[in-house]
């Protein structure tokens, strides 16, 4: 199956749009734990959008485990504990800096290629279709914990290159910047496996070593696979990942 075309200028619906300035209030404490949102009219008004607008961007929070509705009182911020607990996907960078560590990358390679008949049943494409992959070494304060093998089917237009993903300060921040890319859950397999000897050798450990794998699709809001990635960890590295039994995506 192939994807929709998407224009690669095209700014994200008004939904989302509202739902980020609600996070972003959030986040920078404007809106403070258990503190009620501002009304349906209040906030159509603040941002000149219909009700069924607002009604959406607040689902979406709600679906993130950001806010929280008491019946018949109204929405209101979820405590920090269970924001950071209830956040479907955080990339490497977000994770590492949460934790009080330094991420920093190293680009192996930055190529486009077509999908494999494989990678391309999994992002629900035509096999063939053209993909960017995007293979980092992944480090924490200066120290190799991972590597990285992304996927990604851009937008027609959409271009990157290697300095700019060199300079990203999060590849998922620059895909959502450059190309509307909206990460919010993701499909994850782990399992175990040894090292060879090139992952030995980026990652400094023997050959033999063992590694924690995890294959990833992620998806957007839209519950549209964007992205397909194999990260193998070094067994020093805490990995960890929310699993959740059904959610409920805008």
């Amino acid at each position: 199956m192939s994807k929709r075309p998407t224009e690669a200028s095209a700014p994200p619906p008004r939904y989302r749009q509202v739902a980020d300035a609600l996070r972003a209030a959030i986040d920078d404490g404007r809106l403070a734990d258990n503190e009620a949102l501002p009304s349906e009219r209040e906030l159509t008004e603040q941002h000149q959008v219909s009700r069924d607008t607002i009604r959406k961007a607040v689902r979406l929070l709600e679906d993130h485990g950001l806010v929280y509705s008491d019946h018949g009182r109204g929405t209101f911020v979820a405590p920090a504990l269970v924001r950071r607990m209830s956040r479907y996907i955080d990339g490497f960078s977000e994770d590492t800096r949460q934790r009080g560590g330094l991420p920093t990358q190293r680009i192996l390679n930055l190529e486009f290629s077509p999908a494999t008949m494989a990678i391309a049943q999994l992002l629900q494409l035509e096999s063939g279709h053209p993909l960017t992959r995007v293979r980092r070494v992944r480090l924490t304060n200066g120290v190799p914990v991972g590597l990285h093998d992304a996927y990604f089917p851009l937008p027609p237009g959409v271009k990157l290159e290697l300095q700019e993903v060199e300079r990203a300060r999060s590849l998922y921040q620059l895909l959502m910047e450059r190309a509307g890319f909206a990460p919010v859950e993701a499909v994850e397999n782990l399992f175990a496996a040894s090292a060879d000897a090139e992952e030995a050798r980026l990652l400094g450990v023997p050959e033999g070593a063992p590694l924690l794998v995890c294959e990833r699709i992620t998806l957007s809001d839209r519950r549209e696979p964007i992205e397909y990635c194999l990260m193998k960890y070094v067994s020093s590295y805490r990995y960890s990942a929310r699993i959740t039994q059904s959610s409920r995506l805008a």
